[in-house]
């Protein structure tokens, strides 16, 4: 099957009755979006985002589902404005069937931040057109210098009253090549004895542009050949959209063959 095709202008046009802000998606721009909830007594409160690599796998952090039975948990596909029931194509809720979090996750310092989610019912991408899998790198495939998008609801879209907007944010970044990276986070509290692991890619940098709190596991995606590819997810950053600090990403190139092994298609 086909992954990573974006759609630019999103599908059906906009929701004519808001008007477009910077930063914001459109619907269907991102179909492999994914929204993990944990199943409350009343609601479901929103734990992180991930990304849709297959009809029945997403890749998320580990540090966001660790300790979650998958019971407790649901995944939401194919969401946009989180206040709306009335977009084109609605949301659908999957129950989870698996949770397996890499064997190598260490919380200490988020090492091998990964996990794969395994939910019931395989979506039906002919009938839901705003939903689609973004595509999983080979391993060594390099995105530093790539123009890349990264998108998340924010800590508090789901939460009745949260302050933000509850549609889908997007923001662009550029990859920043690993060695330069770790100089950039030696001169914050993490200090000159730090060492950047090489299962993080960094992005950002620039002011004001951040994945910020709240969209741990959220999809940093990368163009090439026409194609999307899941280059990383949202693990840890130092402060948020500071100058010069780039944010940390779990680096899924570097997990593709635990991936390919554990999404067993």
């Amino acid at each position: 099957g086909t992954c990573g095709k974006r759609n630019p202008q999103g599908i059906n046009g906009r929701i004519k009755s808001l008007p477009h802000s910077d930063g914001e998606a459109e619907f269907g721009e991102y179909p492999w979006q994914v929204a993990v909830l944990k199943k409350d007594q009343y609601d479901n409160v929103y734990v992180c985002g991930g990304a849709l690599v297959g009809p029945s796998h997403i890749l998320t952090v580990a540090h966001c589902i660790k300790g979650n039975a998958p019971r407790d948990l649901r995944i939401r596909l194919g969401e946009w404005d989180v206040n709306r029931e009335s977009e084109f194509y609605p949301h659908i809720e999957r129950d989870v069937i698996s949770v397996i979090i890499h064997p190598e996750y260490y919380p200490g310092n988020l090492y091998n931040d990964i996990a794969v989610i395994k939910f019931e019912g395989a979506v039906d991408f002919g009938y839901n057109p705003h939903i689609a899998p973004i595509c999983v790198p080979q391993r060594y495939q390099e995105f530093a210098g790539s123009r890349c998008w990264v998108s998340g609801w924010g800590k508090d879209a789901f939460e009745t009253g949260g302050k933000y907007q509850n549609i889908l944010k997007e923001v662009d970044l550029t990859v920043v090549g690993n060695s330069e990276c770790e100089n950039k986070l030696r001169r914050t509290r993490l200090g000159y004895e730090f060492n950047l692991h090489s299962g993080f890619l960094c992005a950002g940098g620039e002011e004001g542009k951040d994945a910020c709190k709240g969209d741990g596991g959220g999809p940093l995606v990368c163009e090439n050949r026409g194609s999307w590819f899941l280059a990383g997810l949202v693990s840890w950053g130092i402060g948020c959209g500071q100058y010069d600090t780039p944010g940390v990403y779990t680096k899924v190139s570097e997990f593709s063959d635990w991936v390919q092994k554990t999404v067993v298609f």
